[in-house]
């Protein structure tokens, strides 16, 4: 089978490699569809930490039963599935409180074992959540995205009539601003610097302020009535985002951190004391969390169609990972092995 392997810093090759083998309660999934994320932006160009190479990346994962092992007898070579990426040790204080998604020794495929930037990938068959035999391979890979947005808006407790802003509008910030207004949300900003994902925005009907022109937090305080957000989800790891975060709630207004910041960032904390805000960080995503997601995407009810920009075959993965590093004219990059 072919797979783009990750070698370190600025380096991915196609490689022919030997067939998997399964044990028991494994399933061979031949990858349909895979999109490129963030996290794999950081792993080609050395910045995640936990990866190391040689590496399949790819966690966004669509596609189809190719084989079985000792698993349920429902599940059958052909069914169409989407792959839940996180493995939890389910033996950390973490995992025995029920919240694996904080795991201390949380591992996710793509990141720390190979991915689905593949022909074929493998996984424990309680992994696998079956779609519609008519659905589209390409939207299903977009369930796992979908699902970071569900968890942090689910972590928000967002009430009907809120007052929401998105810093970013990036894949998960339309994905987390689409979630909120199922929620209830009334009213929903996003800031946002690229052109194009500013037009993309205004036309799901969202409220932009162009961070790269604009004061947001003058212009949050002016679009709100000076009352201020009752949530604030920060979805740019971008220090200038850390700093506004504070400045933009309500009296006792939550702020939901799940960007991925790569460095500690100066946060306004008298703000958050004034105000009696909260700030709570959000992880990732749980079982329930992504059964529901998958129920969300596949039921049209939360549209992703407009969110895919690019569609590329396997031996071109290197050249969309730098289509998303430019950031121009670019939501989501869909890979077909």
């Amino acid at each position: 089978m072919k797979a783009a392997v990750w070698h370190g810093p600025y380096s991915i090759k196609i490689e022919e490699r030997d067939p998997l083998t399964l044990e028991g309660g494994e399933v061979l999934v031949k990858v349909r569809a895979t999109g490129i994320c963030g996290t794999d932006i950081m792993i080609y160009e050395g910045k995640f930490p936990r990866a190391r190479p040689p590496l399949v990346p790819g966690h966004e994962v669509a596609g189809e039963i190719a084989e079985t092992r000792d698993v349920p007898a429902d599940l059958k070579k052909g069914d169409r599935v989407v792959v839940f990426p996180l493995i939890s040790c389910g033996k950390c204080i973490a995992c025995r409180m029920g919240v694996q998604n904080t795991c201390q020794h949380l591992q996710v495929l793509g990141n720390d074992i190979d991915g689905s930037f593949s022909e074929y990938m493998k996984t424990s068959y309680d992994k696998l959540y079956r779609i519609p035999n008519d659905y589209s391979f390409e939207k299903a890979s977009l369930v796992e995205p979908a699902c970071v947005a569900f968890h942090a808006v689910k972590r928000a407790c967002i009430s009907v009539g809120d007052t929401v802003v998105i810093q970013g509008a990036g894949p998960i910030g339309i994905l987390t601003g689409s979630i909120a207004r199922i929620s209830g949300a009334s009213k929903i900003i996003m800031s946002e610097v690229q052109k194009y994902r500013m037009g993309l925005a205004r036309n799901l009907g969202f409220t932009v302020i162009d961070a790269s022109a604009d004061d947001v937090v003058a212009e949050v305080r002016r679009l709100t009535d000076g009352r201020g957000a009752d949530v604030v989800f920060t979805a740019a790891p971008v220090k200038q985002a850390a700093v506004e975060i504070t400045r933009m709630i309500r009296p006792r207004g939550k702020v939901v951190i799940f960007a991925l910041f790569k460095e500690p960032v100066p946060v306004d904390l008298i703000n958050l004391t004034f105000t009696e805000g909260c700030i709570c960080g959000s992880r990732v995503y749980t079982p329930v969390d992504f059964e529901r997601t998958v129920g969300l995407v596949v039921s049209g009810e939360l549209d992703v169609d407009r969110l895919i920009t690019h569609r590329i075959g396997l031996q071109d993965v290197e050249e969309g990972i730098r289509t998303v590093q430019n950031g121009q004219d670019v939501m989501k990059v869909i890979v077909r092995p």
